[in-house]
């Protein structure tokens, strides 16, 4: 049910990656979106309001929420699932949707510290996905190489910063995951390296390959490298997780925030695609909102010219 981890290299190399994993297909949409969209964090219309400052690239789930994306100030933001979740009572902070934390982020802020300071401000509501209700935690990185999880547990938000924020996995909660990550061998503990694909056991896995590590010779590597150690973390279709049944990576996002280059590849193609985020928000201040099928098994490589002018669903 989704993993993401960071990486920071020398010589300012910022670089992210992300699995996708639910039972059935989140119908992804690749967008890129301008500056300048009158957004609401609620379906109903009452919830915070907002203008977008930042352009981005993003990934869209069922056409009704953001997943991920990166923003024109290399910012970039992604939702996963964790059950643990206890939203906040209400209270006279503005409301918005769990479906639109990811986009908000990425329409107003520029950086992990000031999307931090400007999370104070709001509070986060269950807005259901098809019926279901989604409980999220958030992570952020950014450019300059800052990594934050923030966490809804019990009646206050837990945000991990830096190191401890280098891979997220879901349940349990991140505290306890790093507790957790002290049993096995290179972490000070005895047990070998968990080879299923329960969530805990990817945190291990991601944790231990990322350590481990070589250095990179530019962003281009990180990138590779970043993608190397979340195939590790990947569910494969038909592999069990129990209880829950299964739940195989749909699709793997990466990313370099501080050249600009995403790249997305659907699980069900052989072939990755990408394009470079300066270029997309150019074209989407021109268009509009403009978007893509990422899973299209006829694309490949560069998609920028198969973005599209679109009407924007959510």
């Amino acid at each position: 049910m989704c993993s993401r981890i960071t990486l920071r290299r020398p010589g300012g190399i910022s670089v992210f990656c992300r699995t996708l994993d639910w039972a059935v297909s989140d119908e992804p949409r690749l967008w890129a979106l301008p500056a300048g969209l009158e957004r609401c964090g609620t379906p109903e219309g009452d919830g915070l309001r907002w203008t977008s400052r930042h352009a981005s690239v993003v990934v869209s789930g069922w056409d009704l929420l953001t997943s991920e994306g990166m923003n024109d100030a290399g910012l970039a933001a992604h939702l996963l699932y964790l059950a643990d979740t206890t939203l906040p009572p209400v209270d006279d902070r503005a409301a918005l949707g769990n479906t639109m934390w990811a986009q908000w982020v990425l329409d107003t802020c520029a950086t992990v510290d000031e999307a931090l300071d400007a999370f104070t401000g709001i509070r986060i509501v269950d807005v259901p996905a098809r019926g279901q209700s989604l409980p999220l935690h958030l992570a952020l990185e950014d450019r300059s190489g800052d990594a934050a999880v923030i966490e809804l547990i019990g009646d206050r938000p837990v945000i991990h910063r830096g190191d401890d924020a280098r891979v997220v996995t879901n349940e349990p909660p991140l505290t306890e995951q790093l507790a957790n990550l002290r049993n096995y061998a290179g972490f000070g503990g005895d047990l070998p390296l968990p080879g299923d694909v329960d969530p805990a056991s990817r945190f291990v896995r991601g944790r231990y390959f990322l350590d481990h590590l070589p250095a990179a010779a530019d962003a281009d590597e990180a990138l590779a490298d970043a993608v190397s150690v979340i195939r590790s973390m990947s569910v494969p279709f038909g592999a069990p997780s129990e209880p829950f049944g299964t739940y195989p990576t749909w699709w793997i996002s990466a990313g370099d925030l501080v050249g600009g280059t995403y790249l997305l590849q659907s699980t069900r193609s052989p072939f990755a695609t990408w394009l470079a985020v300066p270029a997309a928000c150019r074209a989407a201040a021109d268009c509009g909102p403009m978007s893509m099928d990422p899973t299209d098994p006829a694309r490949a490589g560069d998609v920028l010219g198969a973005l599209a002018p679109a009407d924007l669903p959510y």
